[in-house]
């Protein structure tokens, strides 16, 4: 047990949720008989005896399981677990097993449970904490879609090649081939002072080498690829899978926080691990040769986004993993057009908007696309991209991402313009700030390249950006059109459910709770000098530039987080019941306990629209 520094440990406590919303005296209550300990990789902790209270992660990794060893929940720097054992007494057998070498603080009981007692939002909190793992530990048992072979949640360490095959950038590509070779394997690390310099891969031997008819006899350094992607020891399959997805390669060298590799992983390695995954539909998708085959290939998706969903994956990375193969099925179908029209006539550029820019779609998402030419076309070229963007966009349909109701795809040609107009365009909204460029705003203003060289999409941005710096009525003007529409709460704090149709007796958690919080981030993240593109980073982002309090970020950032966990889970309900997904959900099917934590919720979300109204909006009537 190692000794302990009371004021490191009340400042670490005070600016960790929820207790940094105790008062000093309640703090120092806390930390009364406090213990700090030392846990190693790979330790079970036995919550029993003076174990049997509340523990805080200070630095480290852990995991909670079931007793039946699935997985619960995953906890890092800050995160508490003991909270079943303090307030049941554990009857699920849940189990904390130790990720990574951790320190952690150790609370004594009673202490714990005084605060508990006598602190309502304090105890609501753990009260909220329990009750979420319930739901994750019910949702580890349901099985009837999540297979064996789909363990997203798997630690990287358990599948992993430990065998490192290197060589150093002096060496021969012939010693290296030979090296492969007597190793069966496909790539090789190049090493510098133990650290990673480069890789090659049997790829590298055959295009830079063999296909040019170089020497065998070249240094390592001269053919290797510098700087590859690398992921850190302690991440999980889901994140090699995004990664090797995003960045379309086949191998992915795992390293240390050194930065000295410790591992490998490849395409095989995570195919043979799972026989529905993220990387596995991609490596489909991008094998189709027609779109009736991607179509065939594509009806797998809201099964694999279901089992996302059951595996308990973080909703963030369920949004890039949809982000990842609907760019995917964006680019092959480019591909195909391309190969069945011929050629492109000059450079473009392809946009995506919205969710898929954001990188949080959901079961059910439509698409937001355009295009950007290097310059204006003539008459034959303006014909080709109308029909290679009507086949990308049908095609997209077919493949099961629904056309946009207000039309705004590539197959418009409203929005397919040089990088001159796209520019014009945004300039035009922030001048106008009439209620259509508004309403342009909120789509438009998320753009990623999903096609085609980036830079000319990052000078668009930039000049966007630049715009709107110096136009203090575009941003008063957006901020008061994104706060007209308010939280379903009313003046006593019950929820505003629909009153009629379909839906009725339901919350909208879609457009009367996520893209609220959408909303003020894009605002928060357009006054921000570096552009952000998702929800949670323009937030992060917009704390960073000190535009935001620190607490109304992590606040807004939890409601996102809450918000989005209980859509997919309504999406996912209604999506296996009847085949629709809906992102509507009955509050009266929800605890008492979880109704009031979603009221909260919502509270948070009219504060954060009062500090963006006192922020942007003050002084404009």
């Amino acid at each position: 047990m190692a000794a302990i520094d009371i004021p490191e440990v009340l400042k670490f406590i005070d600016s960790t949720p929820p207790f940094s919303s105790l008062t000093q005296i309640q703090q120092k209550q806390l930390l009364t008989g406090v213990a700090l300990t030392y846990a190693r990789q790979g330790e079970k902790l036995t919550l029993q005896g003076e174990q049997a209270t509340l523990h805080l992660i200070r630095r480290g990794a852990c995991e909670i399981r079931s007793a039946q060893g699935g997985l619960v929940d995953k906890l890092s720097d800050g995160d508490c677990f003991g909270v079943s054992t303090v307030l049941e007494q554990n009857p699920d057998g849940l189990q904390v097993v130790v990720l990574e070498d951790s320190l952690i603080y150790r609370f004594q009981k009673q202490g714990f449970q005084s605060l508990l007692q006598e602190d309502e939002d304090f105890a609501l909190f753990f009260a909220h904490t329990r009750s979420s793992r319930l739901r994750k530990l019910s949702r580890a048992h349901a099985t009837d879609l999540a297979t064996p072979a789909l363990q997203l949640s798997t630690p990287l360490s358990q599948i992993m090649a430990r065998t490192l095959i290197s060589a150093s950038t002096q060496d021969t590509v012939q010693q290296a081939a030979a090296v492969m070779t007597e190793a069966r394997v496909s790539s090789i690390l190049v090493l510098e002072q133990n650290k990673l310099a480069g890789i090659v891969t049997d790829r590298d031997l055959r295009s830079r080498v063999l296909a040019v008819g170089a020497s065998a006899e070249l240094p390592l350094h001269e053919i290797m690829t510098r700087h590859p992607a690398t992921i850190d020891e302690h991440s999980l399959v889901m994140h090699a899978q995004t990664l090797m997805s995003e960045k379309n390669i086949h191998h992915l060298p795992v390293v240390s926080k050194e930065d000295i590799p410790v591992g490998m992983i490849t395409a095989a390695d995570l195919l043979r691990h799972q026989e529905l995954s993220p990387l596995l539909l991609i490596n489909q998708i991008n094998r189709q040769l027609d779109v009736a085959s991607l179509k065939k290939v594509c009806a797998q998706l809201n099964t694999l986004i279901v089992n996302l969903i059951l595996t308990d994956m973080k909703t963030t990375d369920i949004g890039s993993v949809i982000a990842a193969i609907s760019d995917s099925l964006t680019r092959r179908l480019l591909e195909l057009g391309m190969a069945a029209l011929g050629p492109a006539p000059l450079p473009f550029q392809f946009l995506v908007f919205g969710s898929q820019a954001r990188k949080d779609q959901s079961l059910g998402s439509d698409q937001d696309n355009g295009m950007m030419l290097s310059r204006t076309p003539n008459e034959q070229e303006a014909q080709y991209f109308s029909e290679l963007a009507t086949f990308v966009c049908e095609g997209l349909a077919q493949c099961g991402i629904r056309t946009c109701p207000g039309d705004i795809m590539a197959s418009n040609p409203k929005w397919r313009m040089t990088q001159e107009g796209w520019q014009q365009a945004f300039a035009n909204w922030v001048e106008a700030s009439s209620p259509s460029a508004l309403l342009n705003a909120s789509i438009f203003f998320d753009i990623r390249c999903v096609y085609g060289d980036a830079t000319p999409v990052q000078e668009v941005i930039e000049s966007m950006q630049a715009r709107v710096a110096k136009s203090s009525l575009f941003l008063a003007t957006l901020t008061r059109a994104a706060t007209v529409s308010k939280p379903p709460l009313g003046f006593f704090r019950n929820f505003l459910l629909e009153s009629s149709g379909e839906h009725k007796h339901q919350l909208d958690l879609k457009h009367q709770g996520l893209a609220l919080i959408n909303d003020l981030a894009r605002i928060y993240g357009l006054g921000c000098q570096r552009y952000r593109i998702s929800t949670k980073e323009r937030l992060e982002q917009a704390a960073r530039e000190k535009l935001m309090g620190l607490d109304i970020a992590r606040n807004l950032m939890d409601a996102w987080d809450e918000l989005n966990e209980l859509r997919l889970q309504a999406q996912r309900q209604h999506w296996q019941n009847s085949g629709e997904p809906s992102a509507y959900l009955d509050p009266s099917e929800l605890s008492s306990l979880e109704r009031k934590h979603l009221k909260s919720t919502f509270a948070i979300i009219a504060d954060g629209q009062s500090a963006a109204l006192q922020r942007f909006a003050r002084g404009y009537a």
